[in-house]
Formats: structure tokens, sequence, C-alpha cells
């Protein structure tokens, strides 16, 4: 019998903590995804299809999505339904000069303060870049997304990345729109540039390599955006 109850105690005991688990894990894949730009701007998203897209029940996805909501990557609209925003050019302008001085400041720390482990990790995303082909969108913005954050979070400030990805959730979907010979074109010598300030651990080069990637690599969806705003108000 006193085997028994051990056993149901230690069930008991831990439980929350395999369903906390299993939460963070959903709403870090769903993140991910929206950061990577899988989801097109004012894409409807139900509990059914990422669950199942997920392999999991609607529970773990439905606070998933409430934490997305809270953090303004989702929205609910007046139907109830969930669903991912779309930003008018004013608004993405906003967030790019916020990402500017964010992430700029991220990678000048990261130049004092990345390790070799970490810059190993930088190099072999730029080779991964290289040898990628044009015809596949997917894996280049997870590749884009791989080698942000690997720089963000060498800058050893977890408050800053937080922060930061705060920022992706919101113009990730926006990714959808650039093309990717396009981007590919234009942001591999930033980011060639950035890893190579990096390495001289310049700070200066480094925050200017990243102002040029960010700007380079949005100027069509800037375009865009100012197109459909005109279209809007005509």
């Amino acid at each position: 019998m006193a085997r028994s109850n051990l056993r149901s105690d230690t069930v008991t005991a831990f439980a929350p903590a395999e369903r906390e688990t299993l939460n963070d894990r959903v709403y870090r894949e769903l993140k991910t995804s929206i950061m990577e730009g899988r989801f097109k701007p004012g894409a409807v998203l139900t509990l059914r299809t990422v669950s199942d897209a997920l392999g999991t029940s609607m529970m773990p996805v439905r606070d998933a999505m409430r934490r997305l909501v809270s953090e303004r990557a989702l929205e609910v609209r007046p139907s109830r339904k969930i669903a991912l925003p779309v930003l008018n050019a004013e608004q993405f302008l906003e967030l790019r000069r916020i990402r500017m001085l964010l992430e700029g400041e991220a990678a000048a720390r990261a130049a004092e303060r990345i390790t070799p482990r970490q810059l190993g990790a930088c190099k072999a995303l730029l080779t991964k870049f290289d040898g990628l082909g044009l015809d596949n969108p997917r894996e280049f913005w997870t590749l884009n997304h791989k080698l942000h954050f690997t720089i963000y979070e060498a800058a050893d400030s977890p408050q800053l990345v937080s922060i930061i990805e705060m920022l992706w959730l919101q113009i990730g979907p926006l990714l959808t729109r650039i093309a990717v010979t396009r981007a590919v074109q234009d942001a591999a010598d930033p980011h060639a540039l950035l890893v190579d300030a990096l390495e001289r651990r310049d700070g200066a080069a480094a925050r200017a390599a990243l102002e040029h990637d960010l700007t380079q690599s949005t100027e069509r969806v800037m375009q865009e955006l100012t197109r459909l705003d005109a279209l809007r108000k005509d």
C-alpha cells in the first residue's frame, strides 16, 4: 500500500510540470513559425488546424494563442476569429525604426561578448546561406531567423532578446512579401559583413551592418505597403 501511495504521489507531483512543458513547447513552435514568416498577414488560425499540425490537443494551443494575443503577434477579430495582424506602412516603418535601435544595440553588444562557439555557429549558418537554392523560401527565412538570434543571444542580454522577439512576431508575416531571389541578393552581403564585424569585435561596424541589412531587406515591403495604403485611400 505504501508503494502504491508513493507511485500515486509521484505522478501527481510531476503532472503539472509535464503540462507546463507541453504548453511551452507549443508556444515556442507557434511563435517561431510566426517569426520565420510561415503565415501570411491576415491569416486566420484555428485551434483545430494548429493542434493537428503540431500533433497535440487543443488545450496547449489555446494557451499559446492567448499568450501570443497578449504579445500582439495575434489579434482577436470581432467575429472572435484569431488572425495575424495586417500592418500598414506607417506601423511597419515605426517597427523598423525600433528594430534598428534595439537590434543594432544587440549586435554591438554581441561584438564585445560573442564566444568562439557562437561565432562558429554564425559562420556555419552563413555557409548554409551560400549553398541555399533560390527556390526554398522557407529554409531561407528559417536560416535568417537562426542567424539573427544566434547573434542577439551572444549579446548576453535576455531582456533585450525578449523585446526583440516581440518585434519579430509583428514583422514575421511580412517576410512572405519579400521575394527570396531579391532577399538572397540583398541580405547576404550585410550578413557576411555583420559576422565579419563580430569576428573583429567591432561593435560600430556590427551595428552599421545590421542597420544596412534591415534597410535593404525591408525596402520592398515598405514600397508594397505604401502602395496598398494608397489604394485603400482611393
